[in-house]
């Protein structure tokens, strides 16, 4: 039996992605909203006041990333030596200085948008830090090092976002994600030098392109998806109705719902980014609570007053948040699909001359857990594994949310999900019929849009994709 429950999308700080989406809210008075993209994977996210949803998530996310260039001597026939390279995907569990890259979407008066990114030194020394005041020699490379960190947070380069790079005029190369691998393209020698200087070791900087990613196993997949590649070769289970499915293009009095199963199975199937596992991450406020208050508080030695710790949500790297009202810690576990309702102010500037508000509904799959890793412990201010408590925020969620059997070594938090088509709600047949035909790719979320749980799972799901 189906429970509803309604919640609302949470962020903070927000960025208005676009100002041609007038979104108006359902619920004036909720907290401050959370919805989060990330161009280059890695890398701080960006938050947003409206996204845009396409069936591969939140546009943009995740379509650019990091590869660090491991070169390796080898031993050739025992007198000299050869090298070979190794391409090491770069995320935060084993490259926690990604932390300290902030990126950020420009929108230009023609409409096009990059991507800014900027590096944040970890710390620059002060004059004298360390220094005997007569040591010179220190002194001057003191300076010198605090103009170098200084150079480099100044210096910032700016990626093309929409429209994107020119593929044809890139270099093509192969990576391999999780073990999804695919064709995607170098965007230049310039930008592997910039993150060069500030990683301190050769990396290559990739846009996906044309590129696609395979979604492994079946346990993600969406409903319709996962069925269907259950199936057999030839779109049935072998009994009659494989038997007529298959005659389809030899007679063409096979009925019509026949022939539209067949074409169902046409299909093309989902397809990921560089996005780990699907489309988009989807967590609960409520849970987050749960996992801060694991936390000893922080004590201040002068006054001997405690305060209680809170870990940020954007450590968790998700797409959406939900503010978790009126459901307990770790409800999301058993969420299967949810419906985001989305209202829009209709006017001219946004090409829909009528003046009416849009009310649109969208289906997410909830297909698998979200796992974590040493990400959670980074120190986004150091690039380096927190200090304290807030580097055993891993440790703390190992003795209880080690709840999937599929990946039973790691704990889970949030829930992997896929996007529906959206339904529009509300106007006659021909105002549905028009807005269908002229409608951009993707429907629109905002921050304060109602979210309704309407399927819930009776056990958790299990992973199986093949890390």
């Amino acid at each position: 039996m189906s429970t509803a429950s309604l919640f609302t999308l949470h962020a903070n700080n927000t960025t208005q992605l676009s100002s041609t989406h007038a979104h108006i809210h359902t619920n004036a008075s909720s907290s401050v909203p959370q919805l989060y993209v990330y161009p280059i994977k890695a890398l701080r996210p960006i938050p947003l006041q409206h996204a845009q949803l396409t069936p591969q998530g939140i546009k943009y996310d995740r379509t650019f990333m990091l590869y660090h260039v491991k070169t390796k001597p080898q031993a050739n026939d025992g007198s000299s030596f050869t090298t070979s390279t190794e391409l090491k995907k770069m995320q935060l569990s084993s490259y926690p200085q990604c932390a300290l890259f902030e990126q950020t979407i420009l929108s230009r008066d023609n409409g096009q948008k990059e991507v800014l990114v900027k590096w944040h030194a970890p710390s620059l020394p002060t004059e004298g830090t360390g220094r005997e005041s007569g040591e010179e020699l220190g002194k001057e490379l003191e300076q010198a090092e605090r103009e170098r960190l200084k150079r480099l947070e100044t210096d910032t380069i700016t990626v093309e976002l929409d429209p994107p790079p020119r593929i044809d005029e890139l270099e093509k190369m192969e990576v391999n994600l999780h073990g999804s691998p695919t064709t995607c393209y170098k965007v230049g020698e310039e930008y592997d030098r910039w993150f060069l200087e500030r990683f301190g070791f050769e990396v290559v900087f990739v846009y996906l392109g044309d590129g696609k990613r395979q979604i492994l196993g079946t346990s993600l997949l969406p409903p319709a998806t996962s069925q269907q590649q259950q199936q057999p070769p030839g779109g049935g289970g072998g009994g009659w109705l494989s038997t007529l499915t298959s005659l389809t293009s030899w007679f063409p009095t096979v009925p019509i719902s026949i022939q539209a199963e067949r074409e169902e199975d046409r299909k093309p199937k989902p397809w990921i980014t560089f996005t780990d596992c699907a489309p988009l991450l989807i967590t609960s406020e409520s849970s987050l609570s749960n996992v801060s208050a694991r936390l000893a508080p922080d004590m201040d030695s002068t006054s001997s007053e405690s305060t209680p710790l809170q870990v940020p949500m954007y450590k968790m790297r998700p797409n959406l948040v939900l503010d978790g009202e009126g459901e307990e810690a770790w409800a999301e576990d058993y969420w299967g699909e949810l419906v985001v309702t989305s209202s829009s102010n209709c006017s001219p500037t946004n090409g829909n001359a009528n003046g009416k508000t849009k009310i649109t509904k969208t289906k997410l799959y909830l297909t698998g857990n979200c796992v974590r890793c040493t990400s959670l412990n980074v120190d986004y201010d150091t690039g380096k594994p927190a200090k304290g408590e807030m580097g055993t925020v891993l440790k703390k969620l190992m003795k209880d949310r080690r709840v999937d059997s599929g990946i039973k070594w790691s704990p889970v938090f949030g829930r992997y999900a896929f996007v529906e088509e959206s339904v529009g709600d509300g106007g006659d047949e021909q105002e549905q019929e028009e807005e269908r035909e002229e409608k951009e790719p993707g429907v629109w979320i905002s921050v304060g849009d109602e979210v309704q749980v309407t399927r819930r799972n009776e056990e958790r799901t299990v992973m199986d994709w093949p890390f």
